[in-house]
């Protein structure tokens, strides 16, 4: 059953994809410094273009949770879907491998324990992985339209969690440093776009209902990612909104 009804569900979908793409285009100029800066302006265009053009009933809102201590979820940010009395809660890691650097070390070894971070990052996911909607998303800094066997043409690539960490251990050594050439792999065979994580998120195909609806308490009740994206979908659509319309003389 989806949590979302049809037209709730296609903006969403249209939204983060129009989101998406918008970033990559600053990314593909220079205007994007890193992982961090891509994803906090994802989850501000998303937050604009949900609340300047919805007419479905969906309205957002961003907010930065504080915690004393190092978050341990593994990702960088958390999308919070609200209807009714229940949320829904997808987590995604993002990083940006810079394929356009031929043997860019994208991935390293963590200090304490040799286990390369982003599979360290898999691992720590795991556990949410059966009641949140957990994912990766991967940047790229080649211009909108470029395609490729491994990369989406518009925005970003996106791989459920599952299918990286089925990946991650089939490798030779699952706690080994990953290549650009491993990563084009995994993208080539199970890349998705945003639209599609959305479109599965709100059908429910991904994670699970939870009896909460307050954005603030879901982040702290499961640690989530300091960058924190609410998203809340009423009943009944908004008034109709006054379309934008060029001035001829």
């Amino acid at each position: 059953m989806s949590f979302l009804d049809e037209a709730q569900l296609e903006e969403l979908a249209l939204w983060a994809e129009l989101s998406d793409r918008e970033v990559r285009s600053d990314l593909s100029i220079g205007a994007i410094k890193d992982e961090n800066d891509y994803t906090s302006n994802f989850t501000s265009a998303l937050r604009r273009n949900i609340n300047t053009y919805s007419e479905s009933g969906l309205s957002a809102t961003s907010f930065l949770l504080q915690y004393p201590e190092e978050r341990e979820m593994g990702a960088d940010a958390a999308i919070v879907l609200s209807r009714g009395s229940e949320s829904k809660v997808a987590v995604f890691e993002a990083k940006w491998p810079r394929f356009m650097k031929p043997n860019y070390p994208w991935d390293y070894e963590q200090t304490a324990t040799g286990l390369s971070h982003f599979s360290d990052q898999l691992e720590r996911q795991r556990r949410w992985n059966f009641s949140l909607a957990v994912f990766e998303m991967f940047y790229t800094e080649s211009p909108p339209g470029t395609t490729s066997s491994y990369f989406n043409g518009e925005g970003s690539s996106c791989v459920w969690h599952d299918d990286a960490e089925e990946f991650r251990m089939n490798r030779h050594d699952p706690r080994a440093i990953w290549s650009q050439d491993e990563l084009k792999k995994l993208l080539s065979l199970k890349k998705v776009s945003i639209a599609d994580v959305m479109k599965d998120f709100g059908l429910c195909n991904q994670g699970k209902p939870i009896a909460m609806t307050e954005p603030l308490e879901i982040g702290y009740e499961f640690r989530l990612p300091r960058n924190l994206l609410a998203i809340r979908a009423e009943n009944e659509p908004p008034p109709a909104r006054r379309r934008l319309t060029r001035r001829t003389e």
